[in-house]
């Protein structure tokens, strides 16, 4: 007899005779259990009896199946807001069964499994396609990529070099300026508008209908406090006050060297001689928390045979490096062999020259003690003859 205890369905039988409270079972021939077309309601446990003659019971258990509902395509959304930022929605039509994984260029965004993904208005500048992934135990499904579109009406506080954006002018009651000036405080560089004629002193900018400050094309000099002062026909000032940006180059793409010394290894993420960016380490493509632009990685770690790579980043962009396979010689550095603090050959070549001369030395001392010993036995023979 099998029960399903959620539903107090069953089958039994009895002398070959079968009895049951639902047309989706089917008890085969061994005692097994056949769940025909299985969905959600069939979840859970069912308690299995069996009897030998006479109604002696001599086994009985619990096996349990869980039923899901194949996982959805998802759809990407966004809202932006006046900042540039963005939110990104991967929605699963109300399936709460699912897990969420996030997409940035077809590679996976590490540890974030949010239904909703923040994007900073530097990210939104990247124009990078960002897609979602839904998964339970049995299936999976993959959203369409979406790019985010920027507007340029409003500069973030971060920017990508190379963007287009504005910083709009606040006024009172929003009132267009008659007179307008903008003051960079880190070059004193300034674009004043009044009466309707421009002066611009260094200031790769222009000034709007409204008084805003537009750039075609933030560069890294544009970093930095933007003072605006803005007057109506009266002279009254109807505004003032700060905007500030921060610039950022793009990230480069690193490249990982190693340096082998007695089987131990140092990798170097190497970014040139920026130092505006971070640095994360990743081991067969999961993330290290570990942020120097070095690691070092003992002889165990290296006969691991894995891959390393490293990802290099600052607030507006990001970029990884191909991995690489570490091999070192167990006991041997990667760098030129030494001896004695001097080039390995070098000092080979040396002492075997050494090694000749002094074999011609030893030579000539014996050869010489020989003489010697012969001149002496020569004068005591011709002694012995007087």
């Amino acid at each position: 007899m099998w029960i399903h205890l959620s539903s107090g369905d069953f089958i039994y039988r009895n002398n070959g005779k079968i009895w049951k409270n639902t047309p989706g079972l089917t008890m085969e021939k061994d005692g097994s259990l056949t769940l025909h077309n299985v969905n959600l309601k069939d979840t859970g446990k069912y308690r299995y009896t069996v009897f030998a003659d006479e109604d002696i019971q001599i086994d009985d258990g619990e096996k349990e199946i869980k039923v899901y509902a194949k996982a959805p395509k998802p759809t990407v959304m966004f809202d932006c807001d006046a900042d540039g930022n963005a939110v990104l929605t991967c929605d699963t039509r109300n399936h709460t069964d699912l897990i969420v994984s996030w997409y940035k260029e077809n590679k996976t965004i590490q540890n974030e499994k949010n239904p909703k993904l923040f994007l900073t208005s530097a990210q939104v500048q990247e124009n990078k396609p960002y897609s979602c992934r839904v998964s339970n135990p049995v299936s999976s499904e993959q959203s369409d990529s979406i790019t985010v579109p920027f507007s340029t009406k409003t500069c973030g506080k971060e920017l990508l070099e190379g963007t287009s954006c504005t910083i709009k002018l606040k006024t009172r009651n929003n009132e267009i300026p008659t007179e307008i000036k903008w003051l960079h405080f880190s070059s004193d560089a300034f674009i004043e508008k009044k009466r309707g004629k421009i002066k611009n002193n260094k200031i790769d900018g222009e000034i709007g209908e409204d008084g805003s400050l537009t750039f075609k094309s933030v560069s890294l000099k544009d970093t930095g406090k933007y003072k605006y002062s803005a007057f109506n026909n009266d002279g009254t000032e109807i505004g003032a006050g700060e905007e500030e940006i921060k610039v950022y180059a793009k990230a480069p793409k690193p490249t990982v060297k190693d340096n082998c010394k007695n089987g131990d290894a140092t990798l170097t993420c190497d970014i040139g001689d920026r130092t505006d960016l971070t640095v994360s380490w990743y081991k067969e493509n999961k993330i290290i928390h570990e942020k120097n632009p070095q690691m070092f990685l003992t002889s165990a770690q290296v006969q691991e045979n894995k891959p390393y790579s490293c990802r290099v980043n600052n607030s507006v962009s990001s970029e990884q490096s191909d991995s690489i396979t570490v091999s070192c010689a167990t006991g041997e550095s990667s760098g030129p062999r030494k001896l004695f603090g001097f080039d390995f050959w070098i000092m080979v070549s040396i002492l075997a020259g050494s090694g000749a001369l002094l074999l011609l030395l030893i030579c000539v001392l014996v050869f010489s003690s020989q003489c010697k010993n012969h001149q002496k036995d020569e004068r005591g023979l011709r002694l012995r003859n007087l």
